[in-house]
């Protein structure tokens, strides 16, 4: 299956693309690459937001100034620093590596409650590899998040980050849902029980 056929499938929900794509043998590699992808691009993307945010922030301190304590000021300015030194380290390479690999070892987490979940509380016979497929191309909808990184404008930027990001568990839960025949309401329950409990660990 040609990969655009691939991404236009997951993001308008086909009831089967998911039962497809752990056939094959090539779709973990895919699976992973989607992520991997889709990690960096968000990472970006939600630095590239910040960044816009921090800008409007310190034009708001510039013009009421006038009006705020001057350690107030002095206060929000050394914030805003240190948040700006902070971003430039984002923009280093070994950083943004770094960063995936954390991101990684997060996925890995969720992956193993998935399936510990699947096993032991709805009593399925999940596989690891079909979890870790789904999980990868349930990131699609991240890659939408490339228009952030050249437009400026805050609200939209944000409103395309919430959107995406919950699109993103729409199509995890849509997954599990078609490959272990899941109800909408247990698989709404086991992504966001994965998701806590990854939090929790971490």
């Amino acid at each position: 299956m040609r990969n655009n056929t691939i991404f236009y499938k997951v993001l308008k929900l086909d009831k089967y693309i998911y039962g497809e794509l752990v056939t094959e043998k090539s779709s973990l590699q895919k699976g992973i690459a989607i992520w991997l992808s889709g990690s960096i691009i968000s990472t970006l993307a939600v630095t590239t937001f910040l960044k816009n945010l921090v800008i409007y922030v310190k034009e708001i301190i510039s013009v009421s100034s006038a009006e705020l304590p001057q350690e107030a000021v002095l206060e929000f300015q050394t914030l805003i620093i240190e948040i700006e030194e902070s971003f430039e380290s984002i923009n280093n390479v070994s950083t943004l590596i770094s960063s995936q690999l954390f991101g990684f070892f997060n996925v890995f987490i969720s992956v193993a409650i998935i399936y510990a979940a699947l096993k032991y509380f709805f009593k399925k016979e999940p596989n690891l590899i079909f979890i870790g497929i789904i999980y990868g191309f349930s990131s699609v909808p991240i890659l939408l998040n490339i228009p952030i990184l050249f437009f400026n404008s805050i609200a939209l930027q944000g409103i395309v980050l919430l959107v995406t990001s919950i699109f993103s568990l729409v199509c995890l839960g849509s997954g599990l849902k078609q490959v272990y025949m899941l109800r909408n309401i247990e698989a709404i329950l086991l992504i966001l029980f994965s998701g806590f409990s990854s939090l929790v660990v971490l």
